[in-house]
């Protein structure tokens, strides 16, 4: 008997000839390359990461950028189609998305966040400050797309219709390695909380983005706003151990004074006593150090809010948000502010400010704060532009204007926001108000022309002052809100103050002066290391108010220095930790420290972050009860 046999054809599970052909391949391969190529791009254009590419801690963020481009391409896949419109569309967004962190980063130093593009509607216009962080190589960011949409269109009929059984099972099998891929990326890293770069260094670009969103998400629309009975314990204890409530050095000294603070636009540090070509970029300011008390080592303790961190800090003593800007997330909050007491001790309360009553959401924020008055550019006659491209109110005729505004009659509390010298300085381009010399038409040049016109305003304000006889009767407070040179200036600056080029050093200068002047205080200069906390704890020792809601601390009477910045690193006179790279090192000679010694003393210092954060996101005062 002759048996034949027959060869028989098994058909795949899934037949990737017949769903997919070489031009939706090669479509898809170079879509998720592309993606993946523009998201570590921007994290070694922004010196996040830093070469060889494969080292360790490259590797796993690698891997888990792959990971994130694996699941981005299993949910897009599902809804594949000869047009590839899903693709298409995703690219154009993301595309835009790491544009905007490139952006964000060069000005912030750090990742735009879900708070941030929530609340971008509310900035106002910025365009002379977004041209100058213009790089050429951001066009990177978007070479790629006219490619794709041409390919699109050619080969379009020669896609091959696939099935959508098909597409899951591609795409469970794809969000399955994704998901691997972040789990041994996990598995290789310690986790912060405080530090977006931390992340974005660690896990890539891509997973922030996704853990932003989760924890926006969850912080915001699934988050349990309830303080419950433990939390409101952990603020009571932490303000009970926290206020001082001895009398300090300088206590009241001020009391029933007018106080007059001046919050000056982009004022570093390192302009303080600086000399170019023989001239003192603010002798205005140097004249005033001999009649004040000045704290040369106040370290830039802002974060997404930017200039509006810087206020909301002076006028709460209460760490910046999360995420987003206080300004616009909290602006409903219940706060024991400055100008609350003062208030409440029978001064009037102004706040001033020559831009849109809006930016920032402060008409809103400054009724919160318990500002009686909020001088804006509305109330002002626009008679004299300087400065942020040529079209904002000098701060001449703004602080002019301001104290003839002010009911001068009984005590007040006048908090000036300055913007002639706001970024990007490219008005001082032609001007020859001050002689920079190589520096000129420069980046740094123009911000020291800047600082030089601010410095000069401020002197002619302090000589209206003497002429008014507010100057022997008011407290004066002058102080910078924030880092005025982004970190891809910094060649210039270390140049001009010749100062070694090294992450510790660009630290090091993240700093604001902040003057105090009274007639009764000792002319000084204080070394303590301090933060923009602690200009408002300050303020209210040397007026005589009460403490106990402040989270920062008094400069003049505390034991010992430190500054803790938002993103979790943490300044003292020993050493800096730095957050992003989880690692410790000697504050004076750069020296790498043993991490694991000084972990105790870091994690008491970042409970004032939580505290901070419990009383923000809880609206805790409003909710507690207190008997003061």
């Amino acid at each position: 008997m002759n048996i034949k046999l027959e060869r028989v054809k098994v058909k795949p599970f899934i037949d990737i000839t017949e769903q997919f052909n070489w031009y939706d391949l090669i479509y898809i391969a170079f879509f998720m390359a592309a993606i993946l190529c523009k998201a570590v791009f921007m994290q070694f254009q922004m010196h996040i990461s830093f070469r060889p590419l494969f080292s360790k801690i490259n590797i796993f963020m690698t891997i888990s950028s792959v990971g994130f481009v694996l699941i981005l391409f299993a949910f897009l896949f599902i809804f594949y189609s000869r047009n590839k419109v899903a693709f298409l569309i995703a690219n154009i967004v993301l595309s835009v998305l790491f544009f905007s962190d490139a952006m964000y980063f060069r000005y912030y130093n750090t990742i735009i966040s879900v708070p941030v593009i929530s609340n971008a509607r509310f900035l106002g216009s910025v365009g002379d400050s977004i041209v100058s962080l213009l790089r050429r190589s951001d066009i990177l960011y978007f070479i790629d797309i006219p490619l794709f949409l041409l390919y699109s269109i050619i080969f379009r009929k020669k896609a091959v219709k696939s099935q959508i059984f098909s597409r899951l099972i591609i795409s469970v099998f794809a969000f399955a390695l994704g998901a691997g891929s972040f789990a041994v990326a996990k598995s290789q890293n310690d986790f912060s909380i405080y530090d977006n770069n931390y992340i974005v260094k660690n896990f890539g670009l891509g997973y922030f983005h996704y853990y932003d969103a989760k924890k926006y998400i969850a912080e915001n629309l699934l988050r349990d706003k309830k303080l419950s009975s433990e939390e409101e314990q952990d603020i009571r204890n932490y303000l009970d151990k926290k206020s001082n409530n001895s009398v300090g050095k300088y206590n009241s000294i001020a009391k029933g004074k007018n106080l007059i603070v001046i919050q000056v636009e982009a004022l570093q540090e390192f302009v303080i006593g600086l000399k170019v070509n023989g001239k003192e970029v603010t002798p205005n300011l140097n004249k005033l150090l001999n009649e004040s008390v000045y704290f040369e080592n106040i370290y830039v303790q802002v974060a997404g809010g930017n200039t509006s961190d810087a206020e909301f800090m002076t006028n709460n003593s209460l760490y910046p948000a999360k995420e987003g800007t206080a300004y616009f997330r909290f602006a409903t909050n219940t706060f024991k502010s400055l100008p609350m007491m003062l208030k409440e001790a029978g001064y009037n309360t102004y706040a001033a400010h020559a831009y849109s009553p809006s930016f920032w959401n402060r008409t809103e924020m400054y009724k919160a704060l318990g500002f009686d008055d909020f001088i804006s550019q509305s109330d002002m006659v626009l008679d004299e532009f300087i400065g942020w491209g040529g079209w904002a109110l000098s701060d001449d005729s703004f602080y002019r204007q301001t104290l003839e505004a002010i009911d001068k009659s009984k005590p007040f509390y006048a908090f000036l926001v300055t913007l002639s010298s706001h970024h990007p300085y490219s008005y001082f381009n032609d001007k020859d108000n001050f002689d920079v010399g190589k520096y000129d038409k420069t980046y740094l040049g123009n911000y020291l022309k800047a600082q030089n016109y601010a410095d000069a305003a401020i002197g002619r304000f302090i000589e209206k002052l003497k002429k008014e006889g507010l100057y022997e009767n008011s407290l004066i407070v002058i102080y910078g809100d924030h880092h005025g040179l982004p970190k891809d200036q910094a060649g210039d600056l270390f140049s001009l103050i010749n100062v070694s080029n090294s992450k510790l050093e660009w630290a090091k200068l993240q700093k604001v002066p902040l003057i105090i002047h009274y007639p009764g205080l000792e002319s000084q200069v204080v070394e303590t290391i301090g933060g923009q906390m602690d200009i408002g704890p300050t303020i209210i020792n040397l007026m005589g108010l009460d403490d106990y809601f402040v989270l920062g601390k008094d400069l003049l009477n505390c034991d010992k220095g430190y500054a803790i910045l938002r993103n979790g690193s943490v300044i003292t006179d020993e050493f800096y930790y730095f957050s992003d790279e989880n690692k410790v090192y000697d504050f004076k000679s750069g020296k790498e420290l043993d991490r694991a010694a000084y972990d105790e003393e870091i994690k008491r210092y970042l409970e004032d972050l939580r505290i901070s954060d419990l009383i923000l996101e809880k609206d805790a005062f409003a909710k507690m009860k207190f008997d003061r």
